[in-house]
């Protein structure tokens, strides 16, 4: 009953939107400065607890959300994760005692469902209207994509490793992957540029504040020399591509393979 009520206070909702908007990024950077939380618990912190309360908010949409998020994490996020920490583009730390593939901590997947999901329903919650279908007609050419993208790095990764050795694979994966897809996308459905540009905004704050808390509590750091240039991040070695990729573009790239692959293009 009370649940009922709480959810049903439409005044009251909306000044929570605003703590999760403004002031929860804040609360987890403190938090997890002062409990010294581990890559896992960081995660958690600025990615996990809002994609609850936005779905709570939004729930007529997670599940449409959560299989879009498992379905980029899986393929292109994964690929991704291995072929920049190959070329020692960044390096995370893990709790666990094992990794995958060698190389990868298993919370780089936890952090990357996340980091999708809570995108994608912020952008619905706030920006998008309607009733939508699970998935869109449009979704099988995604999974045929990531079907032959899986295919073609576990064949890589059993017959020969070092062809997922690329050289400056952050500016590559970043430009490829991102930048050329982003472009095209928005020069085809230019309408929907102030959408992606304000989810962007938050985005952009949320995940600086991810960055400073991360590199303070040692979460990852940036070992390698294949950059095309670095900053100095509050005492702590920070890429361009790092810069351009998860502050700037990652909002409006997840948000250009939603709405290409999963929603309507409106």
């Amino acid at each position: 009953m009370w649940y009922n009520k709480f959810m049903n206070n439409n005044q009251l909702l909306k000044k929570l939107d605003i703590v999760f908007l403004v002031v929860f990024p804040l609360i987890a950077t403190v938090t997890a400065l002062f409990l010294k939380t581990n890559f896992l618990f960081t995660t958690l912190l600025f990615f996990g607890l809002p994609s609850v309360w936005f779905s709570l908010r939004t729930p007529r949409l997670v599940g449409k959300t959560a299989l879009f998020s498992f379905a980029i994490t899986i393929s292109f996020m994964l690929i991704i994760d291995y072929i920049v920490t190959y070329d020692h583009g960044w390096w995370d730390s893990t709790m666990f005692s094992s990794r995958l593939f060698g190389i990868l901590p298993y919370e780089d997947l936890i952090w990357a469902f996340f980091q999708v999901y809570v995108v994608v329903i912020f952008y619905e919650h706030f920006l998008e209207k309607g009733k939508h279908p699970l998935i869109y007609r449009q979704f099988r050419y995604l999974i045929y994509i990531i079907t032959i993208i899986l295919l073609a790095f576990f064949t890589a990764l059993t017959l020969k490793p070092s062809l997922l050795h690329i050289s400056f694979a952050y500016f590559w994966v970043l430009f490829l992957l991102g930048i050329l897809p982003i472009i095209t996308f928005i020069s085809k459905f230019p309408r929907l540029l102030g959408k992606f540009l304000k989810t962007a905004v938050y985005f952009f704050y949320l995940n600086v504040l991810f960055e400073f808390a991360g590199l303070k509590l040692g979460n990852w750091v940036f070992p390698g020399q294949n950059y095309i240039g670095t900053i100095n991040f509050f005492g702590n070695t920070v890429p361009y591509e790092e810069i351009i990729a998860w502050w700037m573009l990652i909002a409006v790239g997840i948000l250009t393979y939603y709405e290409f692959f999963d929603d309507d293009r409106k």
